[in-house]
């Protein structure tokens, strides 16, 4: 099941974890306090989430693993924290004490929550254990642009601390998003100053998956074959607000959707970039990124990724902090209407679609 309907999400989770729904008019958003993340976001009462979650996600809870879906908070660079062999990129791993971690609901109302936790990773590289906190402020926030099209607008305060100084790290927002296979393959949007030289982190994304265009980059998720794309901060206009999108068409229905990422708070250049690529370690690094993965079972459908590379941390009493608001809108209706909510926050007519 690559679709769940929010009674479908609910009932996977009663019984399993704590959970809490923010709503504002018709839509409803759904918190899930293990792993801190947004797991459901429904613009309509009666609508498919518009984030993918994974299907077995009760029997991941109970193992304590990570990938259950939803709209995640992580630390980069991954080669330094997710990788047990890190100079050759072998054996990763997901560190539970940043996620699941031990994450609790600590304060909570009808549109916004507060949810905390300690943290522990380790720098695979050095084998340096870093303890610290992470406060996640989730909030509904109104649309910054009319649209007339229903929607769910969420708002994220991150504040992560790390009990170190001068580490040079990103704070890491991960969206995972459901992919129609390919029959029915979704579009990554990406706005860019003109001439953008996308990066492949890696093996190099053949061309059938990547459009280069004047002033944006579109990118394939299809969840048939393993490929990430990164963006240059040199080829972004930061001036812009919105920074990433993905617009798909819901199977069996005329409705389309489209999320998108919204932060001033991201890495501005090379210098302030740690996350390297896997298999071009010499290249530029991408502060805008997008992850398909590869499906082997195509009865359950896995995931597609929308990323930013948060600001670096500074060190403030001689501890490492991160602290960056963010914001994640989800909008469902008609083609037509998608496409001029993607006009007004990417600045894109008429994208070359998938």
């Amino acid at each position: 099941m690559n679709y769940f309907t929010k009674y479908d999400l609910i009932n996977s989770l009663e019984g399993c974890i704590s959970y809490i729904e923010l709503n504002y008019n018709e839509g409803t958003v759904v918190v899930s306090e293990y792993g801190a993340r947004v797991l459901g976001i429904f613009p309509k009462k009666e609508c498919i989430n518009l984030l993918w979650v994974n299907p077995l996600i009760k029997d991941l809870i109970t193992k304590n693993e990570w990938n259950i879906g939803g709209d995640r908070y992580w630390i980069s660079p991954e080669r330094l924290f997710f990788y047990k062999s890190p100079e050759s990129w072998e054996s990763w791993f997901c560190p539970e004490g940043l996620d699941p971690a031990d994450f609790k609901i600590t304060s909570s109302s009808n549109t916004s929550c507060l949810i905390t936790s300690d943290i522990s990773l380790t720098n695979q590289l050095n084998k340096k254990t870093y303890n610290g906190k992470i406060k996640r402020y989730i909030s509904l926030v109104k649309e910054p642009i009319s649209t007339g099209v229903a929607y769910c607008g969420i708002q994220y305060l991150d504040d992560c601390t790390l009990f170190a100084p001068d580490l040079q790290i990103n704070g890491w927002t991960l969206t995972q998003i459901i992919s129609g296979s390919t029959e029915n393959p979704g579009t990554v949007l990406i706005p860019t100053k003109k001439n953008p030289k996308p990066q492949s982190y890696f093996r190099t994304i053949p061309n059938d998956r990547i459009k280069i265009m004047d002033t944006y980059v579109a990118f394939k998720i299809d969840v048939d074959d393993i490929y990430k794309l990164g963006i240059r901060p040199e080829d972004i206009d930061l001036k812009r607000a919105a920074k990433i999108g993905y617009i798909l068409k819901i199977p069996n229905s005329e409705d389309h959707f489209f999320i998108v990422k919204v932060s001033f708070d991201i890495a501005e250049s090379q210098e302030q970039c740690f996350d390297i690529s896997r298999d071009h370690p010499n290249a530029e690094i991408g502060v805008i990124q997008s992850y398909n993965a590869e499906s082997p079972d195509k009865s359950n459908l896995m995931f597609g990724e929308i990323e930013l590379q948060l600001k670096p941390f500074k060190t403030v009493n001689q501890k490492s902090q991160g602290f960056a608001k963010h914001q994640l809108f989800g909008y469902l209706g008609t083609k037509e209407e998608i496409l001029n909510v993607v006009e007004k926050y990417l600045g894109i007519i008429n994208p070359k679609l998938f």
